[in-house]
């Protein structure tokens, strides 16, 4: 372990600080969310497509629900019951919640299993039927960009029917445009982002517990923006005559 070392008084930025996480993580002291348990816990597991695009013909979970363990099978048409099967994402846009009949991407969430145990989960995704019928696929960007590409979110607005999800501009256009046309040297270069991956001692995950007594919820997570999420929880509104409140750790 790296000895502590004095740090000047008011000088942190570029000094060097004792680390604090190390002995926990040593003896195995540390609290994730994988190990934490509450009371009458259960596990969810999803089903997910292996088609990049496809319709949703049905959904049959009668073998999933006879799965000792099983407490409920969720679908997108369950959630469209209660206006849940789309929710809006911190970036202003909509993102399905489980699709109702169309998936849009491989591994895509389809259905939900309820369980009291993660193996119980697990067994009861692997017995639930999903009836695909494939459409096609493009995955080349470019080619998803052209006028002749079929869109995959009809349900936007008509001035985006587009495949194009993000467009930012900075600066001064006209300006910038005004320097490339006398500029004696212009330079056009496509630019590709390789595929990455990130390598967390803990992958994500949550722990919602809801109190019906002090009608208060508390969600343990790990999440890289817990106060985004403590605020959109906290503009929930509950049912009229009933009071909630909600924290997060993690």
């Amino acid at each position: 372990m790296t000895a502590p070392v004095e740090v000047e008084v008011g000088r942190a930025i570029g000094a060097r600080v004792e680390r604090k996480e190390d002995q926990k993580l040593l003896q195995g002291q540390a609290q994730w969310v994988d190990n934490m348990s509450v009371p009458g816990m259960v596990y969810l597991g999803i089903v997910r497509s292996p088609y990049a695009h496809a319709k949703i013909k049905g959904i049959d979970a009668s073998e999933a629900l006879k799965v000792p363990g099983v407490a409920a099978v969720v679908t997108g048409k369950d959630l469209e019951g209660y206006k849940l099967h789309w929710m809006p994402t911190l970036a202003g846009d909509m993102q399905m919640v489980l699709p109702t009949d169309t998936v849009m991407y491989q591994s895509q969430e389809v259905a939900a299993v309820i369980a009291t145990s993660r193996y119980a989960a697990a067994d009861g995704v692997a017995a639930v039927l999903v009836d695909y019928e494939p459409l096609p696929v493009i995955v080349d960007p470019h080619k998803a960009l052209e006028k002749d590409a079929f869109v995959l979110r009809p349900d936007r607005a008509a001035d985006k029917q587009t495949n194009r999800i993000w467009h930012w501009e900075s600066g001064d256009k006209a300006k910038a445009d005004a320097a490339l046309d006398v500029a004696e040297v212009r330079i056009e270069e496509d630019i590709y982002i390789p595929r990455i991956h990130v390598a967390s001692i803990e992958t994500c995950g949550c722990i919602a517990d809801w109190d019906p007594v002090r009608q208060q919820l508390t969600l343990h997570m790990t999440s890289q923006a817990p106060h985004a999420i403590r605020t959109v929880l906290a503009l929930w509104r509950p049912e009229p005559g009933s009071r909630s409140r909600s924290r997060t750790s993690g």
